[in-house]
């Protein structure tokens, strides 16, 4: 045989071995076209639980900012409240403090209060008495028992803070 056959064979061959790897080329990239497109099905088949899953995480993160939003003006309502109480208190401590000024202003002037704060005559009325703070028992200054008006008469407690008396004209 004549080189020139041999030629047209080795030509025809490697032609043949050319379209064989294509052919199987094209194949294999099918099967990874179909293999792509099964992976993109069972994806799309789960796009209505990721989209669950999101509405979870956006209602959950709503209520957690609602949650904080209401601490927030809880806490606000905290500190407002806490200097509201602070301002009253500031002021009953003044009003209490010129209640007592007024009192032993009182009892500088009134000719039947002795220096230690007790009457000097025994046939005037007993004045009303004003349970300091932190009480509620009430007494004279000279710790004689009083009439409860809900029960029997009231012992003073040696131990209780001293009880500011009011004026029998302020009854």
């Amino acid at each position: 045989m004549d080189t020139a056959v041999w030629i047209v064979i080795a030509v025809v061959v490697v032609i043949v071995l050319i379209a064989a790897v294509m052919l199987l080329l094209r194949a294999r990239r099918q099967q990874r076209r179909v293999k792509a497109q099964r992976i993109r099905e069972g994806a799309t088949e789960h796009v209505g639980d990721l989209r669950e899953r999101e509405a979870i995480a956006e209602e959950s993160d709503a209520r957690a900012r609602k949650a904080q939003a209401e601490a927030d003006a809880k806490a606000a309502e905290a500190k407002r409240l806490t200097e509201q109480a602070r301002t009253h208190q500031g002021q009953a401590t003044e009003s209490r403090q010129e209640f007592e000024n007024e009192l032993a202003r009182a009892d500088k002037i009134d000719p039947d209060v002795g220096r230690d704060g007790t009457r000097r005559r025994a046939a005037d009325p007993e004045p009303e008495t004003v349970p300091g703070p932190a009480t509620d028992s009430r007494a004279t200054p000279d710790s004689r028992p009083i009439q409860n008006p809900q029960g029997p008469p009231v012992q003073p407690n040696a131990q209780e803070p001293r009880e500011t008396r009011l004026p029998p004209e302020t009854r």
